[in-house]
């Protein structure tokens, strides 16, 4: 069998030609385009699924750390789901861990107020569609190809942002990057979060209180041994969450998969078939708890929650000694508390899970190399393994976001190339709307998850 294919060459029509192409509408992606729309730029968010939120909706990643205190967007976005009855608002000083109870939110109500936001913004949108291959010339990226039930098409834009999480359109586009730690490019396990629905007493809940979280790997090795049912947890730490917004439902996270690369889709497909063995497993087995006899998996995430896989390399990598120190940056867009979460990989390696300062996220970790008109935002921003391990949180792929959608416009409004940009300027106009680069002690919980 011959190893390629011959695709005939062909022209491709052009959908639209805007100031701005945010490619991915997760965490980032939403925040990216609506800060570019208010800067005045012609917008247009591509994202792959029939719905935004990435992470929040399509992983199930619940809570949200890091949201509270941002002001900007995030503030608004968190106020709209509150409205709704979708998020319970909070005095920040008086929330003990960010990574709890305080913020989970409503998964559907979180898919509304996205595209209600993004439609009011004026920002056009395309679900269903992801990007394909950017259009390179002389290192700007003319346009993206991207491939949806309408056929093949080509979008063009004068700046892109890549909030794919995986840095698709980055990678193809030429740009350096980083994958998996240095001595085997393996990268941290991966996992397929699910609800299960429980009309219990959440009082008399028998997980582990441990931090802002329930430990349940203890109650679900205790109930193996006194039914002797055969049972290994997939995950030493797994825990899971209620939801006091979404009645009955807990968020578990239970299900771990390593030696996946998010990047090739045989291994996330080996990840689903796996996990969810994992997860049914785990469910017939809590039923044997009288608290779970009529428990049930009421929903899966729509994908696999990878953690890390390509990391770009920009103007600036943030460290390892940078997160450790609370490193600050004049440039600084926003700032990382979320503590070290590096997930072993082997038995060479321990779970990470340390405390630190806060460390910023300078402008110039958004700004890939070598492509002129390419910004980036979310968990592949440029920064070394460890780093990542923090700033990947979902309210930190966030503020890059908001970040990355303002120096776009802003550069195209002063006519200079995004790493021509000043970063104190994008900071500047991030802080006008509202944005606290780095939210004083107070205006946030005290602590992260334990």
């Amino acid at each position: 069998m011959a190893d390629t294919v011959f695709e005939e060459a062909r022209e491709t029509k052009v959908f639209d030609s805007v100031d701005v192409l945010v490619c991915g509408g997760g965490s980032s992606g939403i925040f990216a385009a609506l800060a570019s729309a208010h800067h005045g730029a012609d917008t247009f968010l591509i994202e792959k699924e029939g719905f935004l939120g990435g992470t929040a909706t399509n992983y199930l990643v619940n809570p949200i750390p890091e949201m509270m205190g941002k002001g900007g967007f995030i503030q608004n976005f968190m106020d709209r789901m509150a409205e709704m009855g979708g998020y319970i608002k909070h005095e920040p000083s008086e929330v003990k861990y960010d990574f709890s109870l305080a913020n989970t939110y409503d998964v559907e109500i979180f898919k509304f107020v996205a595209l209600e936001m993004i439609d009011e913004a004026g920002v056009k949108l395309l679900l269903h569609t992801p990007a394909v291959k950017p259009v390179v010339e002389n290192d700007i990226i003319r346009g993206v190809i991207v491939e949806n039930k309408s056929g093949r098409q080509a979008i063009l834009a004068k700046r892109v942002i890549d909030c794919t999480g995986d840095g698709d359109v980055a990678a193809r586009a030429g740009v350096p990057y980083e994958k998996g730690r240095e001595k085997d490019d393996l990268m941290p396990s991966v996992s397929l979060l699910f609800h299960l629905h429980n009309d219990k007493d959440l009082e008399d809940l028998p997980a582990t209180p441990f931090g802002g979280i329930f430990l349940i790997s203890p109650l679900l090795k205790k109930t193996a041994r006194k039914e002797k049912i055969k049972y290994k947890t997939p995950y030493d730490v797994a825990f899971m969450v209620p939801m006091p917004v979404s009645p009955g439902k807990l968020l578990v996270n239970l299900a771990h998969v390593k030696n996946i690369d998010g990047t090739k889709s045989e291994d996330l497909t080996r990840a689903h078939i796996i996990s969810r063995r994992q997860i049914m497993e785990a469910t017939d087995l809590l039923r044997h708890h009288p608290y779970f006899s009529s428990a049930y998996v009421a929903s899966t995430g729509t994908s696999i929650y990878v953690r890390e896989t390509r990391r770009i390399i920009g103007e600036y990598i943030i460290t390892e000694e940078d997160a450790v120190k609370g490193a600050h940056f004049d440039d600084a867009i926003t700032s990382c508390r979320y503590m070290i979460d590096v997930h072993p990989i082997d038995s060479s390696e321990t779970g990470r899970y340390e405390k630190h300062p806060p460390f910023d996220i300078p402008y110039r970790s958004l700004i890939p190399l070598k492509i002129n008109n390419l910004l980036i935002a979310g968990r592949c921003v440029s920064s070394d393994r460890v780093a990542q391990s923090a700033l990947r949180i979902g309210g930190t792929c966030m503020s890059t976001g908001e970040a990355a959608g303002t120096a776009a416009a802003l550069s195209i409004q002063k006519g200079v190339k995004p790493r021509e940009m000043d970063g104190t300027l994008v900071q500047k106009a991030l802080e006008t709307h509202g944005v606290n680069i780095r939210p004083e002690k107070g205006t946030v919980p005290e602590e992260c998850m334990f």
